[in-house]
């Protein structure tokens, strides 16, 4: 008898995914945390996946609009300057702008990933 445990799917994969990089709210009159953690897994896992099947693409692009963090923003809020700032723009199959998010600063794989299926939400609600 075999003991090894079934693959993960890829809609598993994705949900678990969001469930440790994505940030969350919950209502604690109606969840728990950890009910609305996995809810707001749900809803981004799912709508990473409509947005690939809808052939949604996303453009990412420098966003040094605001010129100096720090001078912008202050001290408090910017110790250092970013590595990176960026602009994402969610598009359609054709081409047209369904949502998009500036001045995201020093984001890696895993955010990028988290902002676009965030803009994925904004633009299928739309």
């Amino acid at each position: 008898m075999s003991t090894t445990m079934p693959k993960e799917t890829a809609k598993q994969a994705a949900f678990n995914f969001f469930l440790k990089h994505a940030a969350y709210s919950y209502n604690p009159a109606t969840e728990t945390k950890s009910q609305g953690r996995a809810r707001t897994a749900r809803r981004l896992a799912k709508a990473e996946a409509d947005a690939k099947g809808l052939g949604f693409t996303f453009e990412w692009t420098d966003d040094w609009s605001c010129g100096s963090h720090i001078e912008e923003y202050g001290e408090e809020s910017y110790p250092e300057e970013p590595t990176t700032c960026e602009t994402c723009i969610c598009k359609s199959f054709h081409g047209e702008v369904l949502a998009s998010l500036s001045c995201i600063d020093d984001a890696d794989a895993a955010y990028r990933r988290v902002v676009e299926a965030e803009l994925a939400l904004e633009a299928l609600a739309n």
